[in-house]
């Protein structure tokens, strides 16, 4: 019995005692930002909701299927949109000024 308890008041203790003082690393937000987004402000670009809010003005309605952001020079968006017709048309969107090609 008491070599029961001598183990018991053991193992508690080493259960309480830090396995590992070093302090381990935070994780950085470039460790976890999307690919696209790296080297870009936030704000200079424009959100895919905006993009597809100027779409739809040209297209004077319809909705939307897809977009993605494409990198590069200048990033832009490109997105699949269903006419009102129900005929699907690709726009590009750049991602700076705002205009729909």
């Amino acid at each position: 019995m008491r070599t029961l308890l001598i183990g018991a008041f053991l193992m508690i203790g080493a259960a309480s005692a830090p396995v590992d003082a070093a302090p381990r690393p935070s994780i950085q937000p470039a460790w976890i930002m999307p690919t696209q987004d790296r080297g870009q402000r936030a704000e200079n670009i424009l959100s895919v909701r905006d993009a597809a809010d100027r779409v739809r003005a040209i297209a004077q309605g319809g909705d939307l299927v897809s977009a993605r952001l494409e990198g590069g020079g200048r990033p832009f968006y490109v997105i699949r949109w269903r006419m009102p017709n129900g005929e699907y048309r690709d726009f590009t969107v750049d991602a700076v000024s705002g205009a729909v090609r």
